[in-house]
């Protein structure tokens, strides 16, 4: 039976008031890059009744004619390669985590989780180094592994949660039927953690998407990609705003599609849903 009281109401009222502050709260940092956004550069800073006319697309196509389109391109090919690698690897290796019984299985797990919780300092130094002998500096394959370093533990250790919740059964089941394991795994196990598949998927993208610091200290001038390509608009002298605001929407703007295809599947997968 639904409550339908005036304690309910004003009980739901004031959480539904809530939830839209927090939201305000959390939405107003890109408000505020859109309105920098489209701002006429010599009124960035008065406030918007003084001149509520001094609008311009100009800052658009000011950024076009620098190079952050094309760190923004490097930015895809680097985060996508390094979250398709590390799901071709962190799978299988998640499977084999969740379903194996050899004993280990507790260390494995401690030593996933602090490589996921590492700063990325503790690995950059020796990466760097072994870079630079190998020539490996500003180039697409060396930033993709070491993106790995971040994506890899992160994706283990999803899927490595999402195929325990998977039942023994279904895997005994389909091998008793005359399956091999690599079917089973394949037409029965990773189907049924589709959800956590693609959350670790989504979340691995966005931890090399957002990454500042490796780019950093491996990219130059040919590789470079859009976080670190923002401080191109930074000088001794002088501050853009406004292109720092257009390309940090155009870092969100991405993203925004595959979060609203793959909302389900994350929400699935944090819920502990598992289709069979």
């Amino acid at each position: 039976m639904i409550d339908r009281s005036p304690e309910f109401r004003v009980k739901k009222g004031l959480g539904v008031t809530m939830m839209l502050l927090l939201l305000l709260f959390a939405a107003i940092p890109t408000l505020w890059a859109l309105l920098l956004s489209v701002r006429a550069p010599d009124s960035i800073f008065e406030p918007i009744w003084e001149s509520p006319l001094a609008l311009t697309l100009d800052n658009f196509f000011k950024i076009t004619r620098s190079d952050f389109p094309s760190a923004l391109m490097n930015s895809f090919i680097t985060a996508g390669s390094s979250t398709l690698l590390a799901m071709l690897v962190g799978v299988p290796a998640g499977f084999a985590l969740a379903k194996s019984r050899v004993s280990g299985k507790f260390v494995a797990s401690w030593i996933l989780l602090l490589l996921r919780m590492a700063p990325p300092v503790g690995f950059v130094i020796p990466l760097f180094l072994a870079y630079v002998n190998a020539g490996l500096i500003d180039t697409y394959t060396g930033l993709i592994f070491a993106y790995m370093t971040l994506t890899l533990p992160l994706i283990v250790w999803s899927m490595w949660n999402s195929f325990a919740q998977v039942p023994d059964e279904l895997i005994e089941a389909a091998i008793m039927d005359g399956a091999s394991l690599a079917k089973a795994f394949l037409l029965v196990a990773l189907p049924a953690a589709r959800p956590g598949a693609v959350a670790a998927a989504i979340l691995g993208f966005l931890v090399a998407w957002n990454d500042f610091f490796y780019a950093l200290i491996i990219t130059r001038s040919g590789t470079t990609t859009a976080p670190v390509a923002v401080m191109n608009f930074i000088s001794y002298d002088s501050v853009d705003w406004a292109s720092i605001a257009v390309a940090s929407i155009a870092l969100t703007l991405p993203i925004l599609p595959l979060m609203a295809i793959a909302n389900r599947y994350i929400v699935q997968s944090l819920s502990g849903a598992v289709k069979g």
